[in-house]
């Protein structure tokens, strides 16, 4: 009896769900197509690089944030809260955890492909300007990526899937729904006449497990803020250390060509990092339902 009230109960809540998400997908698309267009004839007019990517990163935070807001206001009181974006005491621990789950597989994964003789270090670099690229950089990404993009799908979205589907479906619908996003961006900016970087079936198959892992570390920590760290860390360590841009901290000569971005950054990064999260997630699911039968149990008797 009790589950037929709750499987009718996720029944008539079946158009708040779905206009949560549609809401909160189709406004982070607008606003990443708007800042994109922005952005484009900003560099038109003759904008440096930084002040083109300031004005996209503010758009997107400033369009998607208060918006999402709103959007969940009508379920909650404390809208953020409720998707796990607690305050400053919890959530300075949790981004703590979210970073330093990068730096530990990244580390082991240089130090792994180090010993196998895959990769020869050949050069730190450190010097004030190249720490001020990476805090611009930091910043850029939080505002422009990290935080938008968690707020969106890894919260919003996230916690509209479980209102209507198990912890699993939705852990499998929320990357799909990720990947969607810059997809259609892509197509928007197709028809506008906007330049963009072609999308490949590799970059497809890195968003699906980025977007994986990212909510695995939400789920297994309760906190939105760990995947918002893990995200940005992602982010920089990608730029400034494993990919050999022309500003990085690390020069290293790839014996085996590809190591780089396929060990260190997918293998370990996204794959290992995902293969220890499950045990954790699937340890939390257990404890909850648990927990909830001892509720219940209590409120027979």
């Amino acid at each position: 009896m009790h589950l037929h009230h709750t499987q009718s109960g996720k029944q008539n809540n079946h158009p708040k769900w779905l206009v949560t998400i549609l809401l909160s997908w189709g406004t982070f698309v607008f606003a990443l197509f708007f800042a994109t267009l922005i952005g484009s004839m900003a560099r038109q007019a003759g904008a440096s690089k930084l002040l083109q990517q300031s004005i996209q990163a503010g758009l997107v935070t400033l369009m998607t944030v208060p918006l999402l807001y709103i959007l969940l206001k009508r379920f909650s009181s404390r809208p953020f809260y409720s998707i796990g974006l607690s305050g400053w005491r919890q959530a300075i621990p949790k981004a703590i955890m979210g970073a330093m789950y990068v730096i530990i597989l990244s580390g082991s994964g240089f130090t792994i492909a180090h010993l196998l003789g895959w990769i020869k270090v050949a050069q730190f670099h450190f010097s004030a300007h190249l720490v001020t690229v990476l805090l611009l950089n930091m910043i850029i990404a939080f505002f422009y990526e990290a935080f938008p993009e968690e707020l969106t799908f890894r919260g919003t979205v996230y916690n509209a899937l479980n209102r209507r589907f198990n912890c699993f479906i939705s852990l499998l619908l929320q990357p799909i729904l990720f990947v969607l996003a810059p997809l259609t961006v892509s197509g928007l900016q197709y028809i506008a006449g906007i330049e963009s970087p072609a999308i490949t079936l590799d970059y497809i198959v890195l968003l699906l497990s980025f977007g994986f892992i990212l909510q695995l570390l939400r789920i297994v920590t309760g906190s939105l803020w760990t995947s918002i760290a893990f995200h940005l860390a992602f982010l920089e360590n990608s730029r400034f250390f494993v990919l050999q841009g022309d500003e990085r901290f690390i020069t290293y000569e790839e014996i085996v060509p590809g190591t780089g971005a396929l060990f260190v950054i997918f293998f370990m990064l996204l794959i290992v990092g995902t293969l220890l999260l499950i045990p954790a997630v699937i340890a939390r699911r257990n404890t909850i339902q648990r927990h909830n039968k001892n509720k219940r149990d209590d409120q027979d008797v």
